[in-house]
């Protein structure tokens, strides 16, 4: 195990039984982003201002965005988790923990999947400090930081910004995660901006915006709490808009292929003055 500083720091007086392991970590490697995880990437690398706190999750999307953050300045990074994109952006300088609000200077985390690199990165790093998930998921902490840019990955998303991330259906497919505690963390930020990013359709074609969430889809971040949502196509704020006039933003960003139908499902759902909204 890495030794790392923060909550991952045990007085020795604490253990009763200690047995060594040497089996090596499970390291998770992940491939080259597609074409499209690079557009998602480059439209999320939009938003993001000089001087914000990232949070992102796992996968290509997460490194489509940071290898689009070359030419950024001073950003921080306070997070559920964080893998090996953020080693070049750290190696750079581009990520200083600067302007971080709390915790100036560290990269705070709970928990780390990645390659062997990044175990050897946070070993005995004090510029990394894992602490306990109540810390660093709690509403009134993020938000101390400035700009947090919240960056969560979506299963499906409907034409009013419901967002399910946990199921396909009734099928379960993953926890819920820190999306929420950060999407509202972010809201609570001066400047910061929770976005959930995703590709507009499934590797079969399917559109992942639809007129509902599927028959039993759990709703993880509700459509209160939305505000920025990008696709390959580009991005859109829906925040304070009303059922309305967030159809036809997220319409705007579907697949070409979708977007005729989505536009017809929701005229029927809202009726003729749907046409008629900005």
């Amino acid at each position: 195990m890495p030794r790392a500083f923060g909550d991952a720091m045990i007085r020795a007086t604490c253990i009763d039984i200690f047995c060594e392991d040497n089996s090596p970590l499970i390291e998770a490697h992940y491939t080259e982003p597609d074409p499209i995880e690079v557009a998602i990437g480059r439209n999320v690398a939009a938003l993001i201002d000089d001087g914000a706190t990232l949070q992102m999750g796992i996968g290509a999307i997460p490194n489509a965005v940071l290898s689009q953050l070359g030419n950024h300045k001073n950003l921080g990074v306070h997070t559920e988790m964080f893998a090996d994109g953020i080693l070049p952006l750290v190696e750079k300088g581009v990520v200083n923990g600067a302007m971080i609000g709390i915790d100036v200077g560290k990269m705070t985390s709970t928990f780390l999947m990645g390659s062997k690199k990044l175990y050897d990165f946070v070993d005995d790093n004090p510029g990394v400090v894992m602490k306990d998930v109540g810390y660093t998921n709690d509403i009134n902490v993020i938000c101390r930081n400035p700009k947090v840019t919240a960056i969560n990955s979506a299963l499906q998303v409907d034409i009013t910004g419901q967002v399910c991330s946990d199921s396909i259906g009734t099928k379960h497919y993953s926890g819920v995660g820190g999306q929420i505690d950060f999407v509202r963390g972010a809201s609570m930020s001066p400047g910061g901006k929770p976005i959930i990013a995703m590709p507009s359709v499934t590797q079969k074609g399917m559109s992942k915006i639809a007129p509902m969430l599927h028959l039993g889809a759990g709703v993880v971040t509700t459509r209160s709490n939305m505000h920025w949502m990008v696709t390959e196509s580009g991005s859109v704020n829906l925040y304070g808009k009303s059922l309305q006039e967030r159809a036809k933003p997220i319409i705007s960003i579907a697949h070409p292929n979708h977007q005729e139908s989505l536009d017809k499902s929701a005229f029927e759902r809202f009726g003729p003055h749907y046409h008629f909204v900005s």
